[in-house]
Parts: structure tokens; sequence; C-alpha cells
């Protein structure tokens, strides 16, 4: 790996992670292993290179990958495909807490049949 490479792995992928991860950083010590190759399988032809990383907070793994022809452009989509990673894993508990949420409001709404009308029900039940 080329010092510009090692570079440009920190600035563009590194950086912007810790960024992220600010209060995991104290509680959980977050561990990133990016692993970067050029791969040969049988149908892709040239230089491809791939990019991968996994992110341990935890014991939740967080892992991203990109292919493309030019390295640094498969850098550059690593970051984009992680950091999507790590806002759906941040907003996780708030989007399940929503989630419960509108199902408790959705049971607890009463039938429009129930409701009041000038200070009788709408409708008569039991007769």
């Amino acid at each position: 790996m080329t010092d510009s490479l090692r570079e440009h792995i920190e600035r563009k992928i590194v950086e912007p992670v810790g960024k992220r991860l600010k209060r995991e950083v104290a509680s959980d010590a977050p561990i990133l292993d990016i692993e970067a190759a050029r791969i040969s399988h049988h149908h892709h032809k040239g230089m491809v290179f791939c990019v991968s990383a996994s992110l341990t907070i935890g014991t939740k793994l967080i892992r991203a990958e990109a292919v493309n022809a030019e390295i640094y452009a498969a850098c550059d989509r690593l970051k984009d495909e992680l950091l999507r990673e790590i806002v759906g894993y941040k907003t996780k508990p708030q989007s399940l807490l929503k989630r419960g949420a509108r199902m408790a409001k959705q049971y607890l709404r009463l039938n429009p049949a129930a409701w009041l009308r000038r200070g009788t029900r709408e409708r008569e039940e039991g007769r």
C-alpha cells in the first residue's frame, strides 16, 4: 500500500467515521478494519479493486464493501456506504421506538362508530 493511498483512506474513511462515532468511542471502543485488494474474478476484466471495511462496535458488526476500476473511487464509494450503515445503526433504536408508539396509538384509537356527538353516542350500542 502506498503512502498516498494510506493518506487517502485516513482522510476519506477513518476521519468521517470517527466524527460519526464520537459517543461510541467512550463506551464501546469501536474497531475499524479496512482491506484494499485487487481482485481477479472470472467476470471482471482488467484491474478491478475491492475495498472493504468492518466496523465492530461492542458486539455489533457493520460491514461495507465497494468495487471499482480505480482504487480511490472505490474508497470514496466505501465511505458513502459505511456512513449510511452507521447512520442506520445509530437511528435504529429511535425508529423502533417510533414504530412501537405508532402501533400503540393505532391500538388505542377509538372506533369511529363509538365517537360522542353532542353529548350522546352517534349510534346506540346494545339495542
